[in-house]
């Protein structure tokens, strides 16, 4: 799925990294280039061909999954199960 028809009409969520005191449209640029930016990077990894490293990518679609449309807490999940669970 690509990150331009991912993000239409994504709602904004307050998160703990941002200020309650930022402005509405400062925190939607905000959530929306992070989620663009996670997005990128999950659709440049799903994409690869190297056959070592399609364990990582199942994994990664399992995340993806379970997180739909808030692709930067999918990729953040991955980086957490690769770090407890690195592929050999």
């Amino acid at each position: 799925m690509s990150a331009e028809r991912m993000f239409q009409s994504v709602p904004s969520d307050p998160d703990p990294w941002m200020s309650g005191e930022t402005p509405a449209e400062v925190r939607q640029f905000a959530i929306e280039s992070l989620r663009w930016q996670a997005q990128e990077i999950i659709d440049e990894l799903l994409g690869g061909q190297d056959p070592g490293e399609e364990l990582a990518r199942a994994r990664l679609r399992r995340c993806v999954a379970r997180n739909p449309g808030r692709p930067e807490r999918a990729l953040l999940e991955q980086l957490m199960i690769n770090r407890d669970h690195p592929v050999p």
